[in-house]
């Protein structure tokens, strides 16, 4: 006999479960890390980058990552700018920014001190800035070009292109175009304001010409304008089509031996973890969106099919030596090595991430991923099973001493895959890559920072070129002496001898 009971109880237990799955997805989800993500794209002087996590304050190296939290300030006669997708921030002398917020949903900013100047080209940066100062919190009605000045007298605000909102605390009013305001709190307290001349110095002229350098665009035609990094792309390098992976871009005046995650650092940046930051002036966008591929003996990157708001990733690698690019070993690990992904492969992030997040990242190369429940609660054993196209590549091999991902070691170095037997050496914090050759710029340009603020440089690990011929820094004392060098060399010969070991047991495995 049919038991009613019983069924209405499975059926309740099944409904239940059911329900608490469909809660517990988008709590889950919400551990994900944002997809949008902001970049230091031009340095003129000393610029410095506040910790969010340790609060220490250091020099801000060009390409590196901006999350929520972070804080920017430039010395005075220095400037910066600052690409979030498709929207540009650019600071001037002796300005100090709060980034509060970077997230999929709002770039909320707050201006405590000097001038900023935002570009808001799209509807969907008009719709998402939020700037905030002691006396307004501004948002822009249209797209547009505004200024922000910000000192102890009040705020003046210019709106060059659009129309921006200034909220005060009982009162709010709009600043059209080609209009200026004055604001600040009276002495009850209250929202006081007045029209004024909107403001243009050499701080305008200045953003002005950066306008017009990244104005031409063949870029546009192929990658997302929310790509953070993909407006320099056309002054450092060329387009191409092909049969096999589309749209394909060539960086200009690289060396022969260059290979992508070469010419750069490993930088801890949360929530993600060992983030790349690329030395090359260009080295954003084709490192943390799309892959690569050799192409008639040329590195060229795909960035795959075109999305709407592309997903960051903080290094588009492999890891060869590690449990999917977690670095907790023992004394005598072999050297860490990666490599970039070609093509079609799966992107297996190793930092926590839901499976949503894995397809999202992976949407523009790698539609229908099949083993996604691996990848979330596996990663490593699908890297471990992979067969990579350029994991056998040597030219595509990158290695560093395993000991450069420890946070109480901050000067790693790296070394060429094909020169095992290289010892490496100490280089300097700011190195510029001597592959790269730049185009003619304004006398304001990227001016190097000095040489005390590359001393405060945060990043953990620093690579060197291996056309160098000689130490680009001084040896520390204690290394010149004989028994410290001689330890060194016994530590890297024992390294080496791990490493080839372990490759002869992948060969045998495989």
């Amino acid at each position: 006999m049919l038991d009613l009971s019983a069924l209405l109880r499975r059926g309740r237990a099944l409904l239940l479960a059911a329900m608490a799955a469909l809660v517990a997805l988008p709590a889950f989800a919400q551990n994900d890390p944002p997809g949008r993500i902001g970049r230091i794209a031009s340095i003129s002087g000393d610029v410095y980058l506040s910790n969010p996590q340790t609060g220490e304050l250091g020099a801000a190296p060009l390409n590196q990552p901006l999350t929520s939290g972070d804080i920017v300030y430039t010395a005075p006669g220095a400037r910066a700018e600052i690409q979030i997708g498709a929207m540009t921030l650019r600071l001037d002398s002796g300005s100090r920014i709060v980034l509060d917020r970077i997230d999929d949903e709002s770039v909320h900013v707050r201006l405590d001190d000097g001038r900023l100047i935002a570009k808001l080209p799209t509807d969907d940066t008009r719709r998402d800035f939020l700037l905030d100062t002691p006396h307004a919190r501004f948002r822009a009605r249209d797209t547009g070009i505004y200024r922000v000045d910000q000192d102890p007298r009040g705020t003046v605000a210019t709106a060059y292109f659009g129309t921006l909102r200034a909220d005060g605390r009982d009162a709010a009013i709009d600043i059209g175009a080609g209009e200026a305001a004055r604001l600040w709190t009276d002495d009850a307290g209250r929202f006081a304001y007045r029209m004024t001349q909107g403001s243009s110095d050499e701080f305008t002229h200045w953003s002005a010409a950066r306008d017009q350098q990244q104005r031409a665009s063949a870029t546009a035609r192929y990658v997302s304008p929310e790509m953070t990094g993909a407006q320099d792309l056309d002054a450092w390098g060329d387009w191409s089509e092909t049969p096999d992976y589309g749209a394909v871009w060539f960086p200009r005046a690289v060396a022969a031996d260059w290979a992508p995650y070469r010419d750069g650092s490993w930088a801890w940046v949360a929530p993600w973890g060992w983030t790349w930051v690329g030395s090359e002036p260009w080295g954003f966008a084709p490192f943390h969106y799309g892959r690569w591929v050799r192409i008639r003996g040329a590195w060229a990157w795909a960035p795959g099919n075109r999305v709407a708001r592309p997903v960051f990733a903080p290094a588009l690698v492999a890891w060869i030596g590690t449990s999917s690019g977690s670095f907790s070993v023992s004394i005598g690990t072999p050297p860490v090595r990666w490599f970039p992904l070609a093509p079609r492969e799966v992107y297996v992030p190793y930092y926590r991430s839901s499976r949503t997040h894995v397809r999202h990242v992976n949407e523009p190369h790698v539609r229908d991923i099949r083993n996604l429940d691996d990848i979330v609660v596996r990663p490593h054993e699908v890297v471990r099973r992979t067969r990579f196209i350029h994991r056998d590549e040597p030219r595509a091999v990158s290695v560093a001493p395993v000991r450069g991902f420890r946070e109480d070691r901050p000067e790693p170095r790296m070394r060429d895959a094909r020169r095992e037997d290289d010892r490496p050496r100490q280089i300097e914090h700011r190195q510029r890559s001597p592959a790269v050759k730049e185009p003619p710029r304004p006398r304001t340009e990227e001016r190097r920072p000095s040489r005390e603020a590359r001393r405060e440089a945060p990043t953990l690990m620093r690579a060197e070129s291996r056309e160098a011929k000689e130490p680009r820094t001084q040896v520390r004392r204690e290394e010149r002496r004989p028994e410290r060098h001689e330890q060194r060399e016994r530590r890297e010969q024992r390294d080496d001898r791990h490493e080839r070991k372990q490759r002869s047991e992948d060969e045998r495995r495989r």
